[in-house]
């Protein structure tokens, strides 16, 4: 039996999580997997769908996140020269400017929610015998 405090430890773990990958980041107003895209296309050239592979997602979760950055002014999409049906993602001059941005904050607002993850972790592992941990 799941006893209360475990719970409560266990739910505010998956609730840092999951508010740092999907909710916008402070001083950033992005989430973790936008912060990753822009920094996925500077590095290289990528369609959507090269896109979605490195992260990890759906062709259509990716072109949703494509669609709102492009909306914000961060990424824009150019057709290929060789292949009018390809279209590659690149940064605008704005999305140059957020990436700096991120490169600046995000290490750190990464540190203190890991250090927090590692605290919240430690007390539900004490908590929690060993015999019944990893079982869910």
């Amino acid at each position: 039996m799941v006893e209360y405090e475990q719970l409560k430890t266990l739910t505010r773990i998956y609730g840092l999580v999951t508010q740092c990958y999907n909710q916008p980041l402070a001083e950033l107003s992005l989430n973790l997997p936008q912060c990753q895209l822009l920094t996925y296309v500077a590095n290289e050239k990528l369609t959507v769908a090269q896109a979605a592979k490195k992260l990890g997602f759906s062709a259509t979760r990716t072109s949703n996140l494509v669609v709102d950055l492009c909306k914000r002014g961060y990424l824009s999409q150019r057709v290929a020269a060789t292949d009018r049906r390809r279209r590659y993602l690149t940064l605008t001059v704005l999305g140059q400017k957020k990436l700096d941005l991120i490169q600046e904050k995000l290490p750190a607002t990464l540190a203190m929610t890991l250090k927090q993850l590692r605290e919240d972790g430690q007390a539900a592992a004490k908590s929690v015998p060993l015999a019944d941990a990893g079982q869910c």
